[in-house]
């Protein structure tokens, strides 16, 4: 009996080490919306003479789950649409997402994070298109108590079918974010 004794007390402690502690919210769904540096500055010079311009921005939604309190994995869903005369060209991006977060408090989050995946990029007059994409987030920031929290994300959104055919390369440098926790 002793020796059983002995021998629960000591796996207590190992058995609390595997175990151990769950974020206390493992899921985020996120809605924000990012620059369009590079689309501003690549479309008016090549559209110059044809008028009548505008972007929307990058909207976007993601979900991610915390597999603990310094990694997490999801999804993110882009969509940006350039509209230069008569000629209307849209972006769609769908990738997988992992994230690392560095400092994780009640107030404050820091991470970075990667995406890699498709763009799907077509327009009004029948093109359309495949390409792939890449989303570097260098330093992102959540801010808030509890499960609402806004956030501000600095990266780039690249997508290239080679040195020729650039759809994005820089893009949404600056992100701000709406994100719920549960």
């Amino acid at each position: 009996m002793r020796k059983l004794l002995i021998t629960l007390l000591l796996l207590l402690p190992v058995q609390g080490l595997m175990a151990g502690t769950p974020p206390p919210r493992p899921h985020q769904v996120r809605v924000g919306w990012g620059d369009m540096l590079f689309e501003t500055l690549a479309f008016p010079a090549a559209c110059k003479d044809k008028g009548g311009k505008g972007f929307t921005g990058h909207l976007f939604a993601g979900y991610q789950y915390s597999v603990n309190r310094h990694f997490s994995v999801g999804g993110q869903l882009d969509f940006e649409g350039i509209y230069v005369a008569d000629m209307n060209n849209y972006d769609l991006i769908l990738m997988p997402t992992a994230r690392v977060t560095y400092i994780n408090t009640e107030w404050v989050e820091l991470h970075s994070g990667v995406g890699v995946g498709v763009l799907f990029a077509f327009d009004n007059k029948g093109g359309k298109e495949f390409a792939p994409a890449i989303d570097l987030n260098l330093f992102g920031l959540q801010l808030g108590n509890g499960p609402l929290r806004m956030g501000l994300d600095i990266g780039m959104l690249n997508a290239l079918v080679n040195g020729k055919k650039v759809y994005m390369m820089g893009s949404r440098l600056v992100s701000i974010s709406l994100n719920y926790q549960f």
